[in-house]
């Protein structure tokens, strides 16, 4: 098999979610007992917000634009748009509605437009909220794709 072929794609874009989950459970557990409104944090406290919101952002874009469409060519689909992506999510059964990960991609976006982080306390809640499902997601995605990848 080479570099090249859809199953490996797929399992090196599965080791890259799993890298980048990694530095975002690490970033997690730095704010996670933050105040949700992040009333009275530091500098350096607002700047691990920023790491854990934006490494959210990444996670999201690599389970959604890497892993997800690396499936799609595992299984011979035919490349589409996002929402194409979202609804084959729905439909092997990683989240109960599309929306979800909609969700998650426009949420995806307001991080990385919010220059000024005004934005940042709403964000930092969402993220939070949303890091569990995003963690069964990614997880029900993975041991989804171990057969795709072993089979020979």
């Amino acid at each position: 098999m080479t570099g090249t072929e859809p199953r490996a794609i797929l399992e090196h874009t599965l080791l890259e979610l799993a890298e980048a989950r990694r530095h975002l459970d690490y970033s997690f557990a730095q704010v996670k007992d933050l105040p949700v409104r992040l009333s009275g944090a530091t500098e350096a406290q607002l700047e691990s917000v920023e790491a854990f919101t934006s490494r959210f952002a990444r996670s999201v874009d690599l389970l959604v634009n890497k892993v997800l469409r690396a499936l799609d060519r595992v299984e011979l689909k035919p490349q589409g748009t996002l929402l194409d992506v979202v609804n084959r999510a729905e439909k092997r059964g990683f989240v109960a509605t599309a929306s979800e990960l909609r969700e998650m991609k426009d949420v995806r976006n307001v991080i990385a437009h919010d220059y000024a982080g005004r934005k940042l306390p709403e964000i930092y809640l969402y993220c939070l909220d949303q890091k569990p499902i995003f963690d069964r997601i990614s997880d029900q995605a993975a041991a989804y794709a171990e057969p795709l990848i072993q089979r020979p």
